[in-house]
């Protein structure tokens, strides 16, 4: 029984918002394939970080432990979410650079061996970013609701009470942003504890038997 209720929340919480998990995951998407073909001409803005973060990592300046990995991703996957309060502006643009980074990275390697490396815990992660940002498009279409209603405000009526009902009326929906936000979370951790502790081993092994 808890099971079937848990499955139907979830499946409860993807249809409300299909639409903006299809919007994100598109995005993203179109943003991975564009950093991957025009890796050439990204190469004078992304190079010189790439290299940076490789030179951080050789010298042990970087660790990429769980925690710092998680840290890192879950301030991206924030401002991502955040973005929504500015109608997601932000959410719109940190997901395409992102995607694009990840496609720009890409290239820079064979494909077989980029996806060994990424493959057990980019799927994590990636589903992860592309959740937050539905969530960051949930929350847009809450904020924009509220402007709408106090652009209709009546001067007959309790201007408290407008207010009062119009932040019950989105209450869900912003309960719902938050929700999806939480599943990114738990999937950025997850894929943090992957990248730090089992994917160069993963990746490691594959090598030894292709």
């Amino acid at each position: 029984m808890a099971r079937e209720r848990f499955e139907g929340l979830l499946g409860g919480l993807y249809r409300r918002n299909e639409s903006y998990l299809l919007i994100s995951a598109m995005i993203f998407i179109v943003s991975i394939l564009l950093g991957y073909a025009f890796a050439g001409m990204l190469e004078p803005i992304l190079g010189s970080v790439l290299g940076d973060l490789k030179r951080r990592i050789s010298q042990g300046e970087l660790k990429l432990t769980t925690l710092s990995i998680f840290a890192n991703n879950l301030k991206v996957a924030f401002i991502i979410y955040a973005g929504g309060i500015i109608l997601g502006v932000i959410t719109v643009i940190y997901l395409f650079v992102n995607g694009a980074i990840i496609g720009y990275t890409a290239a820079q390697f064979s494909i077989g061996d980029f996806i060994i490396y990424t493959a057990p815990h980019g799927v994590f992660e990636m589903v992860g970013i592309i959740i937050a940002a539905a969530g960051g498009f949930r929350l847009a279409n809450v904020v924009l609701n509220l402007m709408r209603g106090l652009l209709h405000l009546q001067t007959d009526f309790s201007i408290t009470t407008q207010v009062k009902y119009l932040l019950e009326v989105n209450l869900d929906d912003f309960k719902d942003s938050l929700v999806l936000f939480g599943i990114a979370v738990i999937l950025l951790l997850i894929a943090a504890f992957i990248e730090a502790n089992l994917t160069i081993i993963w990746a490691n092994y594959m090598k030894t038997i292709l």
